[in-house]
Formats: structure tokens, sequence, C-alpha cells
């Protein structure tokens, strides 16, 4: 049975709006090779090219001809529109509710877990190593080693366990880390210790590490009664800033000058109206970055676009 047929079928049609279903029965019998897409960023021929080898579309410079849109920051629409494309994995901050129907809009979701994952351990080997002090006080003239502390054995926490936590979890394993977990749904796992609720993973691991999207449902969920559970040493953000809830971080963090938040977001960014604490380590948004991994990003969007062409509901948000 073909997948989009058997999506319906497993799921009450009653319970799908009308133009869903209609997308779901028309697009797996498109020809890709009679398909375009548009880019609506700057792009080169060599992103062309890719796009082309996995979809199986062709390029067209007139966003009107385009039957396919891959966009950044903001979507834009043609005549011919059906599929909008984000290269982004999020799109919490779209506002879904404004693109007209009979318009597919595709997350990418998972097109950056390795750089995301990376980051983690980038904030956590320089705040455990104390890179940034040593540095400093190196190009000051200063040679003085000062205490720090090694992840092996440390109990590490993931909240969320989608692409991003799970590729989290096999760097902390490889590291020699204790791993343990809460998400909304479990997955298998090897060496992952689950919790039933989020409460009960902030009061026995040393660092916590958010990587649940943001939701209605999510949204200020790292509060007072969170952080006063928390016995550990660091928070980690590499999510969105508004997971956690900002006047009860800053307060946690001024009652505290033992813990430390660490985190690639912040509220408001770009404009930054709350100066960070000093047990604050921030970076600007980098965690998606990774200069030739954008290839690799970018891939993984034209494969979502494929993957829905072929009945795959997995990456549609609207």
């Amino acid at each position: 049975m073909p997948r989009h047929v058997q999506f319906l079928t497993e799921h009450s049609v009653s319970r799908i709006p009308p133009i869903l279903c209609a997308i779901i029965l028309i697009f797996p019998k498109c020809y890709p090779d009679r398909m375009k897409f548009y880019f609506a960023f700057d792009s080169d021929e060599s992103i062309r090219n890719i796009c082309n080898e996995i979809t199986g579309m062709t390029y067209t410079p007139d966003i009107d001809e385009a039957d396919v849109v891959f966009f950044g920051p903001k979507p834009q629409i043609g005549k011919s529109t059906k599929i909008l494309q984000r290269l982004y994995a999020g799109t919490d901050d779209l506002n879904l509710s404004s693109i007209p129907a009979g318009i597919t809009v595709l997350s990418n979701a998972g097109g950056y877990n390795e750089p995301v994952a990376e980051t983690v351990f980038a904030l956590l080997l320089s705040h455990y190593k104390k890179v940034c002090r040593h540095n400093s006080d190196m190009h000051a003239g200063i040679y003085k080693k000062l205490g720090v502390e090694t992840l092996f054995g440390k109990r590490i926490g993931i909240y969320g366990f989608g692409g991003i936590g799970q590729q989290v979890a096999k760097i902390a394993s490889v590291m020699g880390m204790q791993v343990a977990a809460y998400s909304r749904h479990r997955i298998p796992f090897p060496d992952v210790t689950w919790h039933d609720s989020l409460e009960k993973l902030a009061e026995s691991i040393d660092i916590l590490v958010i990587c649940t999207p943001l939701s209605p449902e999510t949204k200020g969920i790292i509060n007072a009664s969170i952080l006063d559970r928390f016995k550990g040493n660091c928070i980690v953000n590499i999510a969105r800033a508004n997971i956690v809830d900002q006047d009860s971080m800053l307060s946690f963090l001024s009652r505290n000058s033992d813990k430390y938040f660490l985190t690639d977001v912040w509220w408001g960014e770009p404009n930054i109206k709350v100066i960070p604490p000093e047990n604050c380590v921030v970076t600007p948004h980098i965690g998606g970055n990774g200069g030739e991994y954008r290839n690799e990003a970018f891939a993984r969007a034209f494969r979502s676009v494929k993957s829905f062409l072929e009945g795959n509901m997995h990456n549609v948000v609207k």
C-alpha cells in the first residue's frame, strides 16, 4: 500500500483537514522532473545542482513559476507555490495562519543536529576547563592554573529527545557521562535512563541540557519550580530562549553564584536589553552555524521535500 494511502487509512480521515487529505493524495502523483523550485535566498549553482540531484526538480529564477520555494527567515510565495520548505529546523517564529490554504509548510527538523550538539559541549568544556579565563590570563602575561573539572562521570540530563537530544546523548556517552532524559516520546536508545517528569530529571542530574522545541506547552516551562529542584551545577540552553522563564532564571542565578547558565540563545535577541550576569556564558545563536556544514543542512531540506513527495508527513507543520 502506498505510504500516503496508508497514512489516511491509519488516521481517521474525519480528523484530517480536507486540504491536507487532498495534498496527501495529489502530491505523490506529481512527477518531480516536471516540478520547479526557487530559492528565496542567495545561492550559487552548486547548491542548485545539489537540489536538482536530490529532488529531480528544475531550478527557476522566477518565483511565480516555482512549485516549491525554499526559504530562510521569511517565506515568499509565488503564483504556483504548493510547498514552502524552510531551511531552518524551527518554525515557532512563523505566522502559519498567514500562509494561504493549499500550501504545505515543511520544517527542516534534524537539519542541524550535529553542529548544535557540538555547541552544547563547546559551552560545557569552556566552562569546566575555564578556557576563557585561562586565555585572558595568558594574554595578560599571567601564568596561573585554575581548578578545572572533567565531564567524565558527570550526570547529564537531556530535556527533549529529538535529533539534537539524541546527538547530545551519543557524544555524552562517548565521553563517559551518565545520560538521563525526559521527553514526551520515549525513544529506544542505549545507556539512557528515562525519567517520568521534568521535575524528577532536574532533581537527579549535574547538568541539564534543554533541547525541546518551543511551543505553547514548553514556553516558560523552565521556571522557579524546576530551578528550585535542580541540584546540579549547569543548565545549557541550545533550543529557544523563551523555554526558560527570564525572571525565574535571573533570580536563580542571582541567588546561586555557584550555578551557571550556558546558553546559545537570549531573550529578545538580537536586541540585548538584559546584560547576562557573571555566572552566565552566552553565544549569539551560532549553534546551527557550521561553515562547510551549510551544504549538508540544505541537502537535508531538499530530502525533506523529496520525502514529502513520496508520501511521508514527518516534517509537515501546516
